[in-house]
């Protein structure tokens, strides 16, 4: 036996659940209600004394097979800013260089100081590098490899 459905009742009726789990998102019945920034973040986002990056690379070399060889051991502050420091490998028989360029960012992926390092490394050898940047960094900010070229 066909049992026939009603199409339009159907739509109906998911529209009105999805509304129903939305309106769990919003704020109905508080007249001119809005959100308000949690008391750990201020004001724009970012950590009290903590600016937005300027001048920040658009450009910046990348190679994804050199990128494989450049790897980040330490991530920390200095009394200045922050720092990054790393190893570069040279699995070729002929030195090459990389240029290392790190951004560093909050937690929340805003980039607050970049910086570029270069290091030549031997053939079949490893060498250190370090890139560090001056600013008001917040304890957690993160070290991303940005490119290596």
């Amino acid at each position: 036996m066909h049992t026939r459905t009603n199409r339009p009742a159907t739509v109906i009726a998911l529209l009105a659940a999805s509304a129903a789990v939305l309106a769990g998102c919003t704020h109905f019945g508080r007249s001119g209600a809005s959100p308000r920034p949690s008391p750990s973040v201020p004001k724009g986002g970012l950590p009290v004394g903590v600016v937005n990056a300027t001048g920040v690379p658009s450009a910046v070399p990348n190679n994804t097979a050199s990128r494989k060889n450049v790897t980040i051991s330490a991530c920390k502050a200095t009394k200045d800013g922050w720092q990054a420091t790393g190893t570069a490998t040279n699995p070729g028989d002929t030195q090459t260089s990389y240029t290392v360029t790190i951004f560093f960012a909050t937690s929340g992926g805003t980039v607050i100081g970049t910086g570029q390092s270069s290091v030549t490394v031997k053939p079949a050898g490893q060498e250190s590098w370090t890139v560090s940047s001056t600013f008001h960094a917040p304890p957690d900010t993160r070290c991303v490899l940005r490119g290596v070229g």
